[in-house]
């Protein structure tokens, strides 16, 4: 939403200095003079109180609130932030913070343990907020980033940290070089609170799911159950009067639970007369074998850093699919170039889906009932001297 009349504080100062030299015919405004000083002083004040008011405005909206600011737009609509599973909450926590230099380092760039990381908060968007990273965050010798993890130094939901707004931090790194910091996805207090995005998508479609006995309103009366990730609707699948409702879970453990717990959050709003099928997707497991090309002079610990952490970025992305999504090669290869930016090639040497080898190129589901999701994944290195590029 735009707020008309905002002004920038180089706006506000031009104003001000005009304004000086047409009502007080001061003519002394120049850079250094008393006018100029003080008006610096007003329109720096007032420059504050736009964004003040810009931010208040955008916590009061659905579309741009977070954190318990979004809670409070929920409970109007009555709908609750849901938890989620331990697996997910977990998850959320690894790899949630970049820290990247501006050159090659000739030696590692250790970024210690108890480092702070901060939102910033120079536009005057907010209180700032402090996270601690949890362990060690080397960058290579050769690299020019490394991933690691932070944790909130405050325990209430009412904060939680956009994508790429964990951006200061306390570390000094080596002389002439310079280290930046971002998150590349949101960080939570509270790990096992629903996402901002999810729950906002909830609250937005709750006005569809006023009206019961609509495919919307069964959706997401199921996706409101704790351990669901994703809910598609089969009408008609046994004649009219039949309704499945396919179920992707956020982990595999419970699922005997689940159907039952869906079936009763359903019942308030299926239609009389419709039967419904509660269905656990059938969840079609990858293995990938892949080999990375990294350069001479990195140790044999690092090179496994490297591939542990490609495998991750790999499995994280497999995970994430759903009923219908195509596994991507392209994608996947751009995931384990993303983890890091020693690596500079990716072969594929292998896929299998549910034990049966496949041909290397992208995968596309065969049923409306299945999704695919991490088994095996495997990395191997292979090293190669500068003249070989």
């Amino acid at each position: 939403m735009s707020i008309y009349g905002v002004k920038s504080k180089a706006e506000i100062l031009t104003s001000i200095l005009r304004n000086l030299e047409k009502n007080a015919g001061i003519t002394a405004t120049y850079p250094g003079s008393i006018a100029q000083a003080f008006a610096d002083a007003f329109s720096s004040e007032i420059s504050d109180l736009y964004e003040a008011f810009r931010f208040s405005v955008n916590q009061s909206r659905l579309t741009t609130a977070s954190g318990r600011n979004l809670d409070l737009i929920g409970d109007l609509y009555g709908i609750p932030r849901k938890s989620v599973s331990d697996y997910v909450a977990q998850e959320r926590q690894t790899y949630n913070i970049e820290f990247f230099i501006n050159k090659q380092h000739s030696r590692d760039v250790i970024i210690p343990r108890g480092t702070l990381v901060y939102n910033d908060v120079s536009n005057f968007t907010t209180k700032q907020y402090s996270y601690a990273v949890a362990g060690d965050v080397i960058i290579p010798t050769g690299s020019l980033k490394a991933y690691g993890i932070v944790k909130p130094n405050f325990s209430d939901n009412s904060y939680v940290a956009g994508i790429n707004t964990l951006t200061k931090h306390n570390y000094i790194g080596p002389n002439t070089v310079i280290v930046g910091c971002s998150n590349p996805k949101e960080v939570y207090s509270n790990i096992s609170s629903e996402s901002d995005d999810n729950y906002r998508r909830r609250i937005l479609a709750s006005m569809k799911t006023r009206l019961p006995g609509t495919a919307e309103s069964v959706r997401f009366a199921a996706l409101s159950v704790k351990g669901v990730r994703d809910v598609r609707i089969r009408q008609a699948t046994y004649g009219i009067g039949s309704c499945d409702v396919i179920v992707v879970p956020e982990v595999s453990s419970g699922l005997k639970a689940l159907p039952e717990s869906i079936l009763t959050a359903i019942t308030s709003v299926k239609p009389v007369g419709i039967r419904f099928n509660v269905r656990i997707a059938e969840k079609v497991i990858i293995n990938v074998n892949y080999t990375i090309t990294v350069p001479t002079g990195n140790s044999e610990s690092g090179i496994q850093g490297l591939l542990n952490q490609s495998t991750l970025f790999v499995k994280r992305y497999l995970n994430s699919l759903s009923i219908g999504d195509t596994v991507s090669l392209s994608e996947l290869e751009r995931q384990i170039k993303l983890s890091s930016d020693i690596i500079r090639g990716v072969t594929f040497s292998g896929l299998t889906a549910n034990g049966k080898d496949l041909p290397l190129k992208d995968i596309i589901t065969n049923s409306v009932t299945e999704y695919y999701a991490a088994g095996n994944v495997v990395g191997a290195a292979v090293v190669v001297g500068a003249a070989a590029y």
